[in-house]
């Protein structure tokens, strides 16, 4: 574990363990996606994330279904009772802030608290392109992030809020009604550069990532370190994993999908972008990369594979939505998997 004394550790021990669940694209209907979520809610899941995109990303096709995310969010709110609501992870290129600023604002009214705001940078140009909308370099994109999240909170706790940025500006704003949650609901920040970890430790509640164990850890120590340096309880912030999952008792089953990752991402690793083949430390293979984004094997692995996370201070497990849902399967989850880590 990173953080190595006992002292440095309690603020990561004192933290519950949470489960969320994360993905809407594939989903054509908006009754399909209160299934999930009512289903997440009713098996103890802590948060439902939506993918904001605007047509298949990340090897799906391009007419893969996707409904807007802050819409789905703001209709969950309507059909839910504790199911925490958002977005992993909205990108800072889609909506002006001061926009997003009131649509994730009325949906904290409208759930009465239960907002969590994720997001980042963007990095889909695909998308971008095929709608026309500007998708500037990544220096450029993290500054418009920055920018972002100090315009969201700066209207989200003043009366009136001015900002004069490089990228946005707003001029003695009003906002009301003012989110529920105080002093305003959290921001979730996926970010593993220097940069991005130093916007969470400043602003954020929330980080994620996609990320090996040993490449969390070293992450999470960042963190720690720069939250103090800010002068900030680093016991504040949570840390959360991103993964998809596979949950079966078939070793070869596992096994073959796992292999047939492994020759992907050996492949995207050759390309001049891949999160996660950078998300992982020297030395560490693609199979330990690909088992960073997929718990992968029967319960007693998976446990294992959580626990390994749990270890370095990841407290937040976020699994990509089954598509299509398969309500036994998450059932098993919860009462294998989850059950050992929350009840």
């Amino acid at each position: 574990m990173v953080v190595t004394s006992r002292q440095e550790s309690a603020f990561i021990a004192s933290r519950p363990i949470r489960f969320s669940m994360a993905g809407t694209m594939g989903f054509a209907s908006f009754r399909e996606i209160v299934e999930v979520a009512q289903a997440a809610e009713e098996l103890d899941f802590s948060a439902f994330y939506t993918s904001d995109h605007l047509f298949g990303v990340a090897g799906a096709r391009p007419e893969t279904p996707l409904l807007e995310p802050w819409t789905i969010a703001a209709g969950l709110a309507a059909v839910t009772r504790r199911l925490r609501l958002g977005c992993f992870v909205a990108g800072v290129t889609y909506r002006h802030p001061a926009m997003l600023a009131k649509i994730t604002g009325a949906i904290d009214v409208i759930s009465d608290g239960r907002l969590e705001l994720g997001i980042g940078a963007a990095w889909s140009r695909e998308d971008h392109v095929a709608y026309g909308l500007p998708f500037p370099p990544l220096k450029e994109r993290q500054e418009r992030l920055e920018e972002a999240v100090e315009i969201i909170r700066g209207l989200w706790t003043h009366d009136r809020f001015t900002f004069r940025g490089k990228h946005y500006q707003v001029e003695d704003a009003p906002f009301e009604p003012k989110p529920v949650q105080k002093p305003h609901p959290p921001f979730l920040i996926a970010a593993v550069g220097d940069r991005g970890l130093k916007l969470t430790a400043r602003l954020a509640q929330i980080w994620a990532s996609v990320s090996t164990p040993a490449f969390a850890s070293r992450c999470i120590q960042r963190l720690v370190e720069l939250c103090r340096a800010a002068g900030r309880d680093p016991g504040e912030l949570e840390f959360s994993q991103y993964t998809g999952l596979l949950l079966s008792d078939d070793a070869g089953e596992v096994r073959g999908k796992v292999q047939s990752r492994v020759r992907q991402l050996e492949a995207a690793s050759r390309r001049p972008v891949n999160a996660q083949a950078r998300n992982a430390v020297e030395g560490e293979t693609f199979e330990d990369q690909v088992r960073a984004s997929l718990l992968a094997g029967n319960p007693e692995e998976i446990r294992g594979a959580i626990q390994r996370y749990v270890d370095v201070g990841v407290t937040h497990i976020v699994i990509m939505t089954p598509r299509p849902f398969d309500r036994r399967l998450v059932e098993r989850f919860r009462r294998e998997v989850m059950a050992p880590f929350i009840d």
